[in-house]
């Protein structure tokens, strides 16, 4: 466990402290929980948000111009889709 010292204004200690001590923690517990609770929802919304840019991409992949595969109404065959021309 690593001790750390940090600065707030007395409103914000006496806030935090009335916080703990309603929770039955610690002040130091208290905010190390808070704090870690903080920072995984920060990693969870930059996992979401780097997701929701690597599907905004995809959509706009497949929204693209369509290409009409198709030959006389059908799908070619493999041997129709590797000739060379």
């Amino acid at each position: 466990m690593k001790n750390i010292t940090i600065s707030m204004d007395e409103d914000l200690a006496h806030r935090a402290r009335v916080a703990a001590a309603r929770a039955g923690k610690s002040v130091s517990k208290y905010l190390a929980e808070a704090t870690r609770e903080r920072i995984e929802a920060d990693e969870r919304a930059a996992a979401d948000q780097e997701r929701n840019r690597q599907l905004e991409a995809l959509e706009r992949i497949f929204a693209g111009p369509k290409w009409n595969v198709t030959e006389n109404g059908r799908m070619p065959t493999a041997d129709e889709r590797n000739a060379r021309r």
